[in-house]
């Protein structure tokens, strides 16, 4: 378990896989996805986003915060800085393109998936820090 913990909190690992994370995220919101598969879900979209922007915070989470760090405000601006990428992606799909349009649904889901990201982060980084302490 606490190889799995290093690895997790490797910063050599988390900060690229953040980095490819936020570009595919960037380059998928602008690109004319129509032609994917479709799931038939309703709001699958909304799923999307918020699955996506969970975890594209999560990992900036890990790769900029330190697990023993007491602080919440290096977690609060890294979740606002998601929260606002988020924004000017949707900005940019009404501004740059013919095919994606703004959708302030999207920007909620993006908020939510952002939001249940920190909360869980926090509930669990504190109970790694709890265990890697009792060892």
């Amino acid at each position: 378990m606490h190889r799995l913990i290093n690895l997790i909190l490797n910063r050599k690992v988390v900060l690229p896989l953040a980095i490819i994370c936020t570009l595919s995220i960037g380059y998928l919101s602008l690109s004319d996805i129509s032609t994917f598969p479709k799931i038939e879900v309703k709001h699958e979209d909304k799923i999307y986003h918020f699955v996506s922007y969970f975890v594209l915070n999560t990992i900036w989470l890990f790769a900029i915060v330190h697990i023993s760090s007491k602080s919440l405000l290096p977690n609060i601006l890294i979740s606002l800085g998601i929260l606002s990428f988020g924004i000017v992606i949707e900005i940019f799909q009404e501004i740059m393109t013919d095919y994606r349009v703004f959708d302030f649904y999207d920007i909620l889901a993006n908020s939510v998936g952002v939001l249940v990201s920190y909360l869980c982060f926090e509930l669990f980084r504190k109970r790694i820090f709890e265990n890697i302490n009792s060892n």
